[in-house]
């Protein structure tokens, strides 16, 4: 009975966090370049450049301190990066150019000490059925953030400015701060093995499927709202409508993730990366917003089963006193990508335009699965999904 309404008391600040964060900084990744583009007048580059200095900040906390920390110096630091994070959000609302950097940087760097440790928690139980449960549960609640956030932004927009909505948004930041307190940190021993975490082969296959769906990702988060604005002539509501759409499809991937955690992590792995080239196909070909749309109905599946795939492999490949240092590593790619796509993207667009940044993106969706098939046929994978290491 203990033990049960100890995982409820997991289960509800895993979900209160989580979406809390991410609905927050998903309205943030995706306002601040309509703010940028239609109210400061910055041209695409910069656009980029700013969404990658964001995710560099998120990276050096992520690698350089959080990985390095004990489990109460992460407690700490957890609470005062979601303290900071929660005063940002309304500072958004009164920004200039050069405020838009310095607030960039302090909210990349709070998530860089926020995130991780959300995953950690998620991933820290013994029992590998149970963890993968919450872990499911984690994703879906992300994907649910993600529904929600765009939606409450949507109806905003009707009747209030871009400025404002952060205003609006900045409750989460606060609710997030109150619930900092009570994620919890249990003691863990800890560890130092960076090498073995990326000579790990299930390791390699988490990036490298990850990498197949969050390269396309970072492009459509930081720059989709322009493309669909400028090539379909849609209104800002309707463009973070869009975004609910395509989150709505992950939500239902994810939940029936968390209904079913999958046994064949491998055939799931390889169904991301072919949905994912699909949906760029369709966005690359798309000359009417209808078909634009189910091209964004497609890349939501696998938006929903690439990082729940990915956090679970990591789950099954590291021991628990591992996986703060696999879990920091594995995010710090992620900002990895976040810091070097909307740069290179944000140039190449700005030359070449939209169609053949699309086209580029589906030679790396190969290009990642045959390194994927590398990884998932080695006889240490599959060791691994034999002995599902607790």
């Amino acid at each position: 009975m203990k033990q049960m309404r100890n995982i409820l008391y997991l289960a509800a600040i895993i979900i209160i966090t989580t979406f809390t964060a991410r609905a927050s900084n998903n309205m943030i990744s995706t306002t601040v370049p309509l703010l940028a583009k239609y109210v400061l007048f910055l041209p695409q580059y910069v656009i980029g450049i700013l969404a990658a200095i964001s995710s560099a900040a998120s990276f050096i906390t992520t690698i350089f301190i959080n990985a390095r920390l004990n489990s109460k110096q992460r407690r700490d630091l957890f609470i005062i990066s979601s303290l900071i994070y929660a005063i940002t959000i309304p500072l958004y609302a009164f920004s200039n150019t050069l405020f838009l950097w310095v607030l960039s940087i302090l909210t990349g760097a709070s998530l860089g000490l926020i995130m991780p440790n959300i995953i950690t928690a998620a991933s820290l139980l013994e029992d590998r059925k149970l963890r993968e449960r919450i872990i499911a549960l984690y994703t879906l609640t992300l994907s649910l953030s993600l529904i929600v956030g765009p939606a409450i932004e949507s109806y905003l927009l009707k009747f209030l400015n871009l400025r404002e909505v952060f205003i609006y948004f900045s409750i989460f930041g606060f609710i997030l701060f109150i619930a900092s307190f009570y994620l919890e940190f249990p003691e863990e021993k800890h560890y130092k093995g960076k090498a073995k975490v990326w000579n790990n082969q299930g390791f390699r296959a988490a990036i490298f499927n990850i990498l197949i769906y969050n390269i396309p990702f970072a492009i459509i988060t930081t720059f989709i709202g322009i493309y669909e604005k400028e090539t379909f002539n849609i209104s800002l509501s309707e463009v973070t409508l869009v975004y609910s759409l395509f989150f709505s499809v992950s939500f239902s991937t994810r939940l029936f993730l968390f209904l079913k955690p999958p046994e064949r992590i491998v055939l799931q792995m390889f169904m991301t990366a072919i949905l994912t080239g699909l949906g760029l196909i369709l966005i690359y070909i798309a000359k009417d917003f209808s078909l634009f749309l189910v091209g964004m109905a497609l890349l939501g599946v696998p938006h929903g089963s690439a990082y729940p795939l990915s956090v679970m492999t990591i789950g099954r490949s590291f021991k628990i006193e591992e996986r703060n240092v696999a879990n920091s590593n594995y995010f710090s790619v992620m900002m990895i990508i976040g810091i070097l796509v909307p740069i290179i993207s944000g140039y190449i667009i700005s030359d070449l335009g939209f169609g053949f940044i699309f086209l580029l993106l589906i030679i790396f969706v190969f290009i990642f699965l045959i390194l994927l098939l590398g990884a998932v046929r080695s006889q240490e994978f599959k060791n691994i999904m034999e002995n599902n290491l607790s």
